[in-house]
Protein backbone atom coordinates (compact mmCIF):
# COMPACT_ATOMS: atom_id res chain seq x y z
CA UNK A 1 0.00 0.00 0.00
CA UNK A 2 2.84 2.43 0.85
CA UNK A 3 6.62 2.47 0.78
CA UNK A 4 7.50 2.96 4.44
CA UNK A 5 10.90 3.83 5.86
CA UNK A 6 11.07 2.43 9.40
CA UNK A 7 13.70 4.16 11.55
CA UNK A 8 14.33 2.18 14.74
CA UNK A 9 17.63 1.38 16.49
CA UNK A 10 16.34 -1.57 18.54
CA UNK A 11 16.59 -4.78 16.46
CA UNK A 12 13.78 -6.39 18.43
CA UNK A 13 11.44 -3.42 18.06
CA UNK A 14 12.38 -3.11 14.38
CA UNK A 15 11.39 -6.73 13.68
CA UNK A 16 8.08 -6.35 15.53
CA UNK A 17 7.22 -3.11 13.75
CA UNK A 18 8.25 -4.45 10.35
CA UNK A 19 5.93 -7.42 10.82
CA UNK A 20 3.09 -5.12 11.83
CA UNK A 21 3.65 -2.85 8.82
CA UNK A 22 3.87 -5.78 6.42
CA UNK A 23 0.58 -7.09 7.84
CA UNK A 24 -0.83 -3.78 6.60
CA UNK A 25 0.52 -4.59 3.09
CA UNK A 26 3.23 -1.93 3.27
CA UNK A 27 6.64 -2.27 1.65
CA UNK A 28 9.20 -1.62 4.41
CA UNK A 29 12.78 -0.37 4.35
CA UNK A 30 14.67 -0.16 7.64
CA UNK A 31 17.28 2.28 8.95
CA UNK A 32 18.91 1.89 12.37
CA UNK A 33 19.20 5.64 13.01
CA UNK A 34 18.33 9.03 11.58
CA UNK A 35 21.57 9.45 9.64
CA UNK A 36 21.07 6.18 7.78
CA UNK A 37 17.47 7.20 7.18
CA UNK A 38 18.61 10.38 5.41
CA UNK A 39 20.86 8.33 3.16
CA UNK A 40 17.90 6.17 2.13
CA UNK A 41 15.68 9.20 1.63
CA UNK A 42 18.28 10.61 -0.77
CA UNK A 43 18.36 7.51 -2.94
CA UNK A 44 14.93 5.89 -2.79
CA UNK A 45 11.38 6.87 -3.61
CA UNK A 46 9.54 6.60 -0.26
CA UNK A 47 6.01 7.55 0.75
CA UNK A 48 6.27 7.97 4.52
CA UNK A 49 8.69 7.68 7.45
CA UNK A 50 7.88 5.96 10.75
CA UNK A 51 10.56 6.89 13.27
CA UNK A 52 11.44 6.27 16.88
CA UNK A 53 12.51 9.35 18.84
CA UNK A 54 15.43 8.14 20.94
CA UNK A 55 18.23 6.96 18.64
CA UNK A 56 22.00 7.34 18.26
CA UNK A 57 23.69 9.38 15.51
CA UNK A 58 20.57 11.41 14.65
CA UNK A 59 17.45 11.16 16.79
CA UNK A 60 13.85 11.36 15.66
CA UNK A 61 13.51 15.07 16.40
CA UNK A 62 16.61 15.91 14.39
CA UNK A 63 15.39 13.70 11.56
CA UNK A 64 12.02 15.49 11.48
CA UNK A 65 13.75 18.88 11.40
CA UNK A 66 15.98 17.85 8.51
CA UNK A 67 13.08 16.32 6.58
CA UNK A 68 11.10 19.53 6.97
CA UNK A 69 13.84 21.31 5.04
CA UNK A 70 15.01 18.68 2.54
CA UNK A 71 12.05 16.28 2.21
CA UNK A 72 8.99 18.36 3.05
CA UNK A 73 6.82 16.25 0.72
CA UNK A 74 7.39 13.09 2.79
CA UNK A 75 5.39 12.94 6.05
CA UNK A 76 6.87 11.49 9.24
CA UNK A 77 5.06 9.63 12.01
CA UNK A 78 6.62 9.47 15.47
CA UNK A 79 6.64 6.40 17.66
CA UNK A 80 6.80 7.61 21.25
CA UNK A 81 7.68 5.86 24.48
CA UNK A 82 6.73 6.91 27.98
CA UNK A 83 9.32 9.42 29.12
CA UNK A 84 9.81 11.01 25.68
CA UNK A 85 6.56 12.99 25.68
CA UNK A 86 8.18 16.43 25.67
CA UNK A 87 10.39 15.47 22.76
CA UNK A 88 7.37 14.10 20.89
CA UNK A 89 5.47 17.34 21.45
CA UNK A 90 8.42 19.34 20.16
CA UNK A 91 8.70 17.13 17.07
CA UNK A 92 5.00 17.67 16.28
CA UNK A 93 5.61 21.39 16.48
CA UNK A 94 8.55 21.05 14.13
CA UNK A 95 6.65 19.27 11.40
CA UNK A 96 5.86 15.64 12.19
CA UNK A 97 2.56 14.56 10.64
CA UNK A 98 1.42 12.42 13.57
CA UNK A 99 2.43 10.20 16.46
CA UNK A 100 1.67 6.73 17.79
CA UNK A 101 2.47 5.72 21.40
CA UNK A 102 4.36 2.42 21.57
CA UNK A 103 1.66 0.87 23.73
CA UNK A 104 -0.85 1.49 20.92
CA UNK A 105 1.22 0.34 17.94
CA UNK A 106 -0.93 -2.71 17.21
CA UNK A 107 -4.18 -0.75 17.06
CA UNK A 108 -3.06 2.59 15.62
CA UNK A 109 0.10 2.39 13.49
CA UNK A 110 -1.29 1.14 10.18
CA UNK A 111 -4.46 3.21 10.54
CA UNK A 112 -2.40 6.33 11.20
CA UNK A 113 -0.36 5.75 8.03
CA UNK A 114 -3.55 5.47 5.98
CA UNK A 115 -4.93 8.61 7.64
CA UNK A 116 -1.81 10.66 6.95
CA UNK A 117 -1.42 9.54 3.35
CA UNK A 118 -5.14 9.77 2.65
CA UNK A 119 -5.72 13.44 3.44
CA UNK A 120 -4.03 14.80 0.31
CA UNK A 121 -6.08 14.44 -2.84
CA UNK A 122 -5.25 16.64 -5.78
CA UNK A 123 -6.75 16.96 -9.23
CA UNK A 124 -4.20 18.08 -11.82
CA UNK A 125 -6.91 19.54 -14.08
CA UNK A 126 -7.64 22.22 -11.47
CA UNK A 127 -4.07 22.86 -10.32
CA UNK A 128 -3.33 25.78 -12.65
CA UNK A 129 -6.65 27.50 -11.89
CA UNK A 130 -6.36 27.03 -8.12
CA UNK A 131 -2.85 28.49 -8.15
CA UNK A 132 -4.37 31.85 -9.14
CA UNK A 133 -6.67 31.98 -6.10
CA UNK A 134 -6.01 34.77 -3.63
CA UNK A 135 -8.73 33.96 -1.12
CA UNK A 136 -11.17 31.10 -0.88
CA UNK A 137 -14.07 30.63 1.54
CA UNK A 138 -16.15 27.48 2.12
CA UNK A 139 -19.27 27.25 4.30
CA UNK A 140 -20.72 23.80 5.03
CA UNK A 141 -23.82 22.67 6.93
CA UNK A 142 -23.34 18.93 7.42
CA UNK A 143 -25.46 16.11 8.85
CA UNK A 144 -23.81 13.61 11.17
CA UNK A 145 -22.48 11.47 8.34
CA UNK A 146 -18.86 10.34 8.51
CA UNK A 147 -18.87 9.61 4.76
CA UNK A 148 -18.74 13.37 4.17
CA UNK A 149 -15.51 13.89 6.14
CA UNK A 150 -13.03 12.46 3.66
CA UNK A 151 -14.42 14.37 0.62
CA UNK A 152 -14.51 17.61 2.61
CA UNK A 153 -10.90 17.21 3.73
CA UNK A 154 -9.89 16.27 0.19
CA UNK A 155 -11.48 19.43 -1.18
CA UNK A 156 -9.77 21.64 1.38
CA UNK A 157 -6.42 19.95 0.78
CA UNK A 158 -6.78 20.46 -2.96
CA UNK A 159 -7.25 24.18 -2.44
CA UNK A 160 -4.46 24.51 0.13
CA UNK A 161 -2.08 22.56 -2.09
CA UNK A 162 -3.06 24.45 -5.24
CA UNK A 163 -2.58 27.83 -3.56
CA UNK A 164 0.83 26.63 -2.28
CA UNK A 165 0.06 27.85 1.24
CA UNK A 166 1.88 25.20 3.31
CA UNK A 167 4.17 22.24 2.66
CA UNK A 168 3.40 18.56 2.46
CA UNK A 169 4.00 17.55 6.08
CA UNK A 170 2.02 20.49 7.46
CA UNK A 171 -0.76 19.82 4.99
CA UNK A 172 -0.98 16.21 6.19
CA UNK A 173 -1.25 17.39 9.78
CA UNK A 174 -3.93 19.91 8.83
CA UNK A 175 -6.01 17.23 7.15
CA UNK A 176 -5.78 14.78 10.04
CA UNK A 177 -6.55 17.54 12.56
CA UNK A 178 -9.70 18.50 10.60
CA UNK A 179 -10.75 14.85 10.45
CA UNK A 180 -10.47 14.49 14.22
CA UNK A 181 -12.31 17.76 14.82
CA UNK A 182 -15.20 16.67 12.58
CA UNK A 183 -15.45 13.26 14.24
CA UNK A 184 -15.54 14.98 17.64
CA UNK A 185 -18.23 17.40 16.45
CA UNK A 186 -20.46 14.68 14.99
CA UNK A 187 -20.06 11.90 17.54
CA UNK A 188 -18.93 13.54 20.80
CA UNK A 189 -20.89 16.75 20.24
CA UNK A 190 -24.08 16.19 18.28
CA UNK A 191 -24.67 12.52 19.07
CA UNK A 192 -23.27 12.83 22.62
CA UNK A 193 -21.38 9.55 22.46
CA UNK A 194 -18.37 8.88 24.68
CA UNK A 195 -15.08 7.29 23.54
CA UNK A 196 -16.03 3.89 24.95
CA UNK A 197 -19.01 3.53 22.59
CA UNK A 198 -17.58 5.31 19.54
CA UNK A 199 -15.47 3.45 16.94
CA UNK A 200 -11.98 4.75 16.29
CA UNK A 201 -11.54 7.84 14.14
CA UNK A 202 -10.02 5.81 11.30
CA UNK A 203 -12.79 3.20 11.31
CA UNK A 204 -15.53 5.83 11.17
CA UNK A 205 -14.04 7.64 8.17
CA UNK A 206 -12.46 4.88 6.11
CA UNK A 207 -14.35 1.72 7.08
CA UNK A 208 -17.90 3.08 7.56
CA UNK A 209 -18.01 1.69 11.10
CA UNK A 210 -21.23 2.06 13.03
CA UNK A 211 -23.30 0.46 15.80
CA UNK A 212 -26.91 0.11 16.84
CA UNK A 213 -26.46 2.97 19.32
CA UNK A 214 -25.01 5.29 16.66
CA UNK A 215 -27.78 4.52 14.18
CA UNK A 216 -30.41 4.99 16.87
CA UNK A 217 -28.99 8.37 17.87
CA UNK A 218 -29.02 9.45 14.22
CA UNK A 219 -32.79 8.84 14.15
CA UNK A 220 -33.75 10.14 17.60
CA UNK A 221 -34.54 13.68 18.71
CA UNK A 222 -32.73 15.91 19.54
CA UNK A 223 -29.63 14.26 18.06
CA UNK A 224 -31.03 13.65 14.58
CA UNK A 225 -31.66 17.31 13.80
CA UNK A 226 -28.26 18.58 14.88
CA UNK A 227 -25.81 19.78 12.23
CA UNK A 228 -22.08 20.44 12.01
CA UNK A 229 -21.12 23.86 10.65
CA UNK A 230 -17.74 24.26 8.97
CA UNK A 231 -16.22 27.53 7.83
CA UNK A 232 -12.89 27.31 6.01
CA UNK A 233 -10.98 30.33 4.74
CA UNK A 234 -7.72 30.05 2.81
CA UNK A 235 -5.70 33.12 1.92
CA UNK A 236 -2.06 33.96 1.34
CA UNK A 237 -1.85 35.09 4.98
CA UNK A 238 -3.59 32.28 6.86
CA UNK A 239 -5.76 29.19 6.87
CA UNK A 240 -8.71 29.48 9.26
CA UNK A 241 -10.95 26.51 10.07
CA UNK A 242 -14.00 26.90 12.32
CA UNK A 243 -16.01 23.80 13.26
CA UNK A 244 -19.16 24.06 15.38
CA UNK A 245 -21.63 21.41 16.48
CA UNK A 246 -25.03 21.78 18.17
CA UNK A 247 -24.25 19.63 21.18
CA UNK A 248 -23.96 20.72 24.80
CA UNK A 249 -20.24 21.47 24.52
CA UNK A 250 -17.69 20.79 27.26
CA UNK A 251 -15.79 22.56 30.01
CA UNK A 252 -13.02 24.30 28.06
CA UNK A 253 -11.23 25.25 31.28
CA UNK A 254 -10.03 21.64 31.41
CA UNK A 255 -8.05 22.03 28.17
CA UNK A 256 -4.40 22.48 29.22
CA UNK A 257 -2.25 25.22 27.74
CA UNK A 258 0.39 22.65 26.87
CA UNK A 259 -0.86 19.27 25.65
CA UNK A 260 1.36 16.37 26.69
CA UNK A 261 1.11 13.41 24.25
CA UNK A 262 1.38 11.00 27.19
CA UNK A 263 -1.77 12.40 28.78
CA UNK A 264 -3.60 11.91 25.50
CA UNK A 265 -1.89 8.70 24.46
CA UNK A 266 -5.07 6.92 23.38
CA UNK A 267 -6.79 7.36 20.01
CA UNK A 268 -9.58 9.41 21.57
CA UNK A 269 -7.18 12.19 22.58
CA UNK A 270 -5.01 12.45 19.49
CA UNK A 271 -7.23 15.06 17.86
CA UNK A 272 -6.50 17.69 20.48
CA UNK A 273 -2.76 17.00 20.33
CA UNK A 274 -2.70 17.26 16.54
CA UNK A 275 -4.84 20.40 16.47
CA UNK A 276 -2.65 22.13 19.05
CA UNK A 277 0.57 21.10 17.34
CA UNK A 278 -0.67 22.23 13.92
CA UNK A 279 -2.34 25.52 14.74
CA UNK A 280 -0.59 28.77 15.48
CA UNK A 281 -3.79 29.68 17.31
CA UNK A 282 -6.39 27.26 18.71
CA UNK A 283 -9.41 28.41 20.67
CA UNK A 284 -12.85 27.25 21.76
CA UNK A 285 -16.00 29.28 22.31
CA UNK A 286 -17.38 29.66 25.84
CA UNK A 287 -19.88 26.82 25.40
CA UNK A 288 -17.22 24.41 24.15
CA UNK A 289 -19.03 23.37 20.96
CA UNK A 290 -16.92 25.39 18.51
CA UNK A 291 -13.21 25.16 17.75
CA UNK A 292 -11.17 27.59 15.64
CA UNK A 293 -7.81 26.60 14.15
CA UNK A 294 -5.61 29.24 12.56
CA UNK A 295 -2.42 28.50 10.65
CA UNK A 296 -0.42 31.50 9.44
CA UNK A 297 1.13 31.09 6.01
CA UNK A 298 3.68 33.90 6.00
Amino acid sequence: MAKVLLVEDSPTQAVEMRMLLEEGSHEVRHAANGQLALELLATENLDIVVTDLEMPELNGLQLVETMRTDYAHIPAILVTARGSEQLASEALQKGAAGYVPKNHLQSLLNDTIIDVLGVIRTDASFAKLISTLKRNVFEFEMPNDAELISPLVGLLMQVVSGMDLIGGAQMNRLGVAIEHALVNAMYRGNLQLGPSVTPQHHALIYEDATSDLIERRKQESPYADRKVYVSATASKDEIRIVIRDEGKGFDTSKVPDQVNPDVYDAESGQGLVLMKSFADQLCFNDVGNEVTMIKRCC
